[in-house]
């Protein structure tokens, strides 16, 4: 993609993709969920970011935070670079940050990516408006299907852009 004068690769596609503020410095990326999807491409994001001065290089990953094997997941996940629970064997860049608190994980954000479970995603928008960048844009990688009341489907990616007032793309 094409970012601040420079084509990156982001999440493994080359598409141009606008800078909205000229005075931003590095853009701060969010992924929105820590489940089998969420550690599946975090590691092409954690490479993506290290790989262009555009980005900030810690990439916070919101984790559902429970308790697995004794221990709190967002807690192993920061110690071993790795969720054994969703995502056995798939080691995590040391740049990705698992982050319990959802209003931390995203605060002042400039890039969401969500990887969560269509059906929670209402869920996580109101608390996110609350904390998001005024130069927020997202990334829908969540599968599935919504309807309104009328039975007509709904695309995740407008939700997103409905409740957040940011532009959303769709780049699975």
């Amino acid at each position: 993609a094409e970012y601040g004068g420079q084509w990156v690769n982001v999440m493994g596609r080359s598409d141009r993709i606008s800078r909205r503020n000229d005075d931003l410095n590095e853009q701060k990326v969010t992924l929105v969920g820590s489940g089998n999807w969420g550690s599946a491409v975090a590691p092409i994001i954690g490479q993506n970011v290290l790989g262009s001065k555009e980005f900030a290089k810690e990439v916070r990953m919101w984790v559902f935070d429970e308790e697995f094997e004794g221990r709190m997941l967002s807690q192993i996940i920061n110690e071993t670079h790795e969720n054994p629970k969703y995502l056995p064997g798939c080691k995590l860049p040391d740049n990705i940050i698992a982050v319990p608190d959802l209003q931390e994980a995203c605060r002042d954000a400039n890039i969401l990516i969500f990887a969560v479970p269509h059906q929670f995603l209402r869920g996580l928008l109101g608390p996110i408006f609350q904390v998001k960048s005024k130069h927020c844009r997202a990334i829908s990688l969540i599968k599935g299907v919504e309807f309104d009341e009328s039975g007509s489907p709904l695309l995740i990616s407008d939700i997103i852009r409905a409740a957040l007032g940011v532009d959303c793309s769709g780049r699975a």
